[in-house]
């Protein structure tokens, strides 16, 4: 990764009412506020930690996952773990980042496994362990409302279980364990997807549980799945590249550039999915849809819910009815549009990376719901069109640094800074 040890600051601003920004308190904060990591410098990662590879929010909690110098991967989280979401070590809260273990967790890393991906869903959380020379391993822990661990109605909430796919068929054949895939694992409030690839023949299927009764697993007539199944898509031809889900809704991008989209389209959601193409990246906040085009301009087009301005344009926008349209970047002094590096969305808010026009610095923009001050603004208004929020207006003393990742959070926005 390009960042380097010990440079590394992580920032956060938004709702905290279980401690989940990691600032050693649980009041909200309405500016951008650098995390803590438990017996670290204030303001540090831990040492050696060369980056932040993933980073996911519940409800009230949030996982990283980190990269240290010597090869090893460590997940650490914080906030709340009422239901078992941060493992049976944390039934309280966790103000700072503090390293997440669990005795199943510890014993298939004695095998040699190493947590390689991370998910969460409202009270949930998912790990993916991949080992060279064994199938890789989904743990599941918290809340099982709906389904959400994926291991039948049954199971204790803060017990970590493994995913069973010994039932799984495709076309009537059952999958062999030992050459199981899992490409990512994303999960929405009350479902999850994984993408999953059989190495043999190549083949690749989404796999899903959770809440499903809008069809945001493929099919509406069942209320949940409380186990993994096939969601009814044929992805072999066209993998995905990304998947986003929001609160209803799923959305796919395939290699090739397409998109595929199902589940609800109350708020317009999936208007204009499958007419497009040159998608590169998509994205969903909990009622609408987020995609980068593969263009000279990058172009942000979003759809859906705009309750709160999350739209990104001050074009008035009737529930119901089309709503695709790129979001109104404010154009550079030359007259040109910034160029968008990556974008991230929250529960009803979006934050964008950007370049101004001439320009190799790197900017954070936000816009949408605010109301607990998740775009770092230092006040709680919603904001209906792109804004800088990064680096600070003049006045604030807040550390200097290059932008190396951003990612948001249900009403929670990070910065990781390279100092």
């Amino acid at each position: 990764m390009e960042t380097q040890t010990s440079h590394l600051r992580l920032l956060a601003a938004g709702s905290n009412a279980r401690g989940q920004l990691a600032i050693g308190s649980d009041d909200d904060s309405h500016t951008f506020k650098q995390c803590r990591f438990v017996n670290c410098m204030e303001g540090t990662l831990p040492p050696n930690a060369l980056g932040i590879l993933q980073l996911v929010t519940g409800a009230n909690h949030t996982l990283a996952l980190l990269e240290f110098s010597d090869g090893r991967r460590e997940l650490w989280g914080c906030g709340d773990g009422r239901k078992g979401q941060l493992g049976p070590e944390y039934m309280g809260q966790l103000t700072e980042f503090t390293p997440i273990s669990t005795h199943l967790y510890k014993t298939y890393v004695s095998q040699g496994y190493t947590c390689c991906l991370i998910a969460a869903a409202w009270e949930t959380s998912y790990l993916v362990l991949k080992s060279p020379s064994q199938p890789d391993v989904v743990i599941s822990m918290g809340s099982n409302d709906f389904g959400a661990l994926g291991v039948g109605i049954k199971q204790a909430t803060a017990t970590p279980a493994v995913v069973s796919f010994d039932l799984l068929t495709i076309q009537g054949r059952s999958i062999d364990l030992n050459e199981f895939i899992v490409e990512s694992i994303v999960a929405g409030p009350r479902h999850v997807v994984l993408h999953v690839r059989a190495v043999l023949n190549n083949e690749h299927v989404l796999v899903g549980w959770g809440l499903a009764r809008h069809g945001q697993l493929g099919d509406s007539k069942i209320v949940n799945y409380d186990r993994p199944y096939i969601i009814s898509l044929d992805v072999s031809p066209d993998p995905v590249q990304t998947c986003s889900l929001g609160l209803q809704h799923t959305v796919i991008c395939h290699q090739s550039g397409r998109t595929t989209a199902f589940g609800s389209n109350k708020k317009g959601q999936l208007h204009g999915m499958d007419s497009l193409g040159r998608v590169r990246q998509v994205g969903c906040t909990w009622n609408g849809t987020y995609l980068l085009k593969d263009d000279d301009e990058n172009t942000l087009l979003s759809t859906g819910s705009n309750a709160h301005g999350q739209l990104g344009r001050e074009s008035q926008v009737e529930e119901n009815r089309d709503t695709i349209g790129p979001v109104e970047f404010t154009l550079s002094h030359d007259g040109r549009l910034p160029s968008l590096r990556s974008f991230a969305c929250g529960s009803e808010h979006v934050m964008a990376a950007i370049s101004p026009s001439g320009s190799s610095d790197m900017e954070v923009w936000g816009w949408g719901w605010n109301e607990h001050g998740n775009l770092g603004l230092d006040h709680t208004d919603d904001v209906t069109k792109p804004i800088k929020i990064w680096p600070a207006t003049l006045g604030r003393h807040e550390p200097d640094g290059q932008i190396a990742r951003i990612w948001a959070g249900n009403g929670t926005s990070w910065i990781l800074l390279q100092i």
